[in-house]
């Protein structure tokens, strides 16, 4: 068994990127926008390229932007294909910071429900309208216009610090803002409802689940269907069902609490001396 401690608590790593995609916070207080080489790249998080702090693109607003002037954005999708054949939808649970907002969200003591099951289909409608078809027909990056990580990186600090801004925005700044507040308070009650419904790059990573070279196994010969890895899942998700449905998360809450779940990964990934179970 590969124990390893740097798997034992993904948050850490969450808000690791929020700093490391976002490194410039003297940006928020001299009203500047990062736009050094770093943000050619786009890193393979949603991240708002309009937030003063943030040093690298977003794949998905790149993506937008290379529909709207016709180009195919090569980088970009070497980026995210390189991730997703290696992970999935790894980085979704290891990697986000907004993912990482939702969960301490859903920690609220409050009533907890989910929405109907075809909701989830949301976020390939996103991907294939708001971030291709639209911007690509009518010229304008329909999901970043409305993208909740953009109000709340971008959006919030440039309308209360310039006028000019603000005026631009208008009333369509509180819809976005009544957006972006929906799924922040809907993630009090819901487990990660933007990830799970709307998130185009989530949309994205998910279609590799089923064919990266991380391979998650459940023994169904032992399995009870006792829905510990159901309660364990930021997304509410039983790994029983379909141990790489384009659902799961990959953060390994599951293996944690049931023995019976694993991980087949190739040993140039990690020093290969038993399973990456984490418990017996």
């Amino acid at each position: 068994m590969l124990k390893v401690s740097l798997f034992k608590n993904r948050r850490i790593y969450q808000f690791l990127t929020g700093i490391l995609v976002n490194f410039q916070l003297l940006n928020f207080f001299t009203g500047r926008l990062y736009t050094g080489k770093l943000k050619s790249i786009p890193f393979p998080v949603l991240n708002c390229y309009a937030c003063p702090a943030s040093v690298y693109s977003c794949p998905i607003g790149t993506l937008a932007h290379f529909m709207i002037i016709t180009k195919v954005p090569l980088i970009t999708i070497g980026i995210v294909a390189a991730v997703s054949t290696t992970f999935g939808r790894w980085i979704c649970g290891w990697i986000c910071p907004f993912g990482l907002v939702q969960d301490l969200l859903y920690k609220i003591p409050s009533m907890k429900f989910n929405l109907p099951k075809h909701f989830v289909y949301l976020k390939y409608l996103m991907l294939v309208l708001g971030v291709i078809l639209l911007p690509l027909i009518w010229k304008e990056p329909y999901f970043c216009m409305i993208c909740p990580t953009g109000t709340l990186e971008a959006g919030i600090y440039w309308i209360a610090v310039s006028s000019m801004i603000l005026n631009m925005a208008g009333s369509f700044f509180l819809f976005k803002l009544a957006l972006g507040s929906m799924f922040l308070y809907g993630s009090i009650f819901i487990k990660r409802p933007f990830c799970r419904y709307i998130c185009p790059l989530g949309a994205l990573f998910s279609i590799f689940n089923k064919f990266s070279i991380v391979d998650f196994k459940v023994d169904k010969e032992k399995c009870i269907e006792c829905n510990l890895c159901r309660k364990s899942c930021p997304v509410d998700y039983p790994i029983y069902k379909d141990p790489n449905s384009p659902t799961c998360l990959r953060c390994l809450n599951c293996v944690k609490v049931c023995k019976i779940i694993d991980v087949n990964y190739p040993s140039f990934l990690f020093k290969r001396k038993e399973s990456i179970c984490l418990k017996k």
